[in-house]
């Protein structure tokens, strides 16, 4: 079965013939991409017969090209063999369903985005990826305008989703990615998020403007800590414990913790 693997980029060469020049702002605008989403469609390569231990490029040159530029040691690709690698309809097959060979979810859900901000058409997306037209358009709203930060966040797998989705309604995109990285190390749940988001007037909070933000933030994480660290109770139970501990001022804040 067809699977895909990480490959290093620096032993993958083209193959004979299908080295070709690429279109320079098509080129930057595939860097850009690569740089904020990571590659989502991985590279299609099999095994140079020289027992070099190099791979052979059939298809990704530019995806390949972008890894090499920014930097990046390792690419997603798919590995066949010399028959594979001259079926056509094997090649027919990576285009359309590459994206289904055991992706993760968020893999899967960055790709089904991007399509849509590239301007395919959701029923061709939906149809592609076998998911419902909602589908589509729910993840092209939650993960619009998401940061190489958040999108780092999210690929870690500390926050799925569905907790994604809580985190994406109530907070703006240009805070996104902090907020994402405040909550992903206590591994609430979608309904303990909304509820924390709601007990802390979160709507409000962000009307105070962005002069805000890290107080917001450290607030938000300081409630993520304690609550998971409560006996277990009613979900209105901790929120009136959480309530009574809430700290008068914080000591410290910063992205990456809090201090009280």
């Amino acid at each position: 079965m067809l699977k895909v693997v990480s490959v290093q980029v620096d032993r993958i060469r083209p193959e004979e013939g299908l080295d070709r020049k690429r279109d320079r702002e098509g080129h930057k605008e595939l860097r850009d991409s690569i740089q904020q989403f990571g590659v989502l469609t991985p590279v299609t390569v099999r095994l140079a017969p020289d027992e070099s231990g190099d791979y052979l490029l059939i298809k990704g040159q530019g995806r390949t090209l972008a890894c090499r530029m920014l930097g990046l040691p390792e690419i997603p690709a798919v590995v066949v063999d010399d028959a594979f690698a001259d079926n056509e309809k094997v090649q027919q097959f990576l285009v359309e369903n590459v994206a289904r060979l055991r992706m993760r979810p968020i893999d899967r859900a960055m790709l089904i985005a991007r399509a849509r901000q590239n301007g395919e058409e959701t029923a061709e997306v939906a149809r592609r990826f076998g998911v419902s037209s909602a589908t589509v358009r729910r993840l092209e709203a939650q993960l619009e305008d998401a940061g190489p930060r958040e999108v780092a966040v999210l690929k870690e797998g500390n926050v799925n989703l569905t907790l994604h989705a809580v985190i994406a309604r109530f907070t703006e995109p240009g805070e996104r990615g902090d907020v994402v990285a405040a909550v992903a190390p206590y591994a609430l749940r979608p309904k303990e998020m909304q509820a924390l988001f709601t007990a802390l007037g979160w709507p409000q909070l962000v009307a105070l403007g962005s002069e805000y933000a890290l107080q917001r933030i450290a607030l938000l994480q300081w409630a993520c800590q304690t609550f998971v660290r409560l006996p277990v109770s009613s979900m209105s139970e901790k929120m009136r414990q959480l309530a009574a501990e809430l700290p008068l001022e914080f000591l410290k804040s910063s992205r990456t913790g809090v201090v009280m």
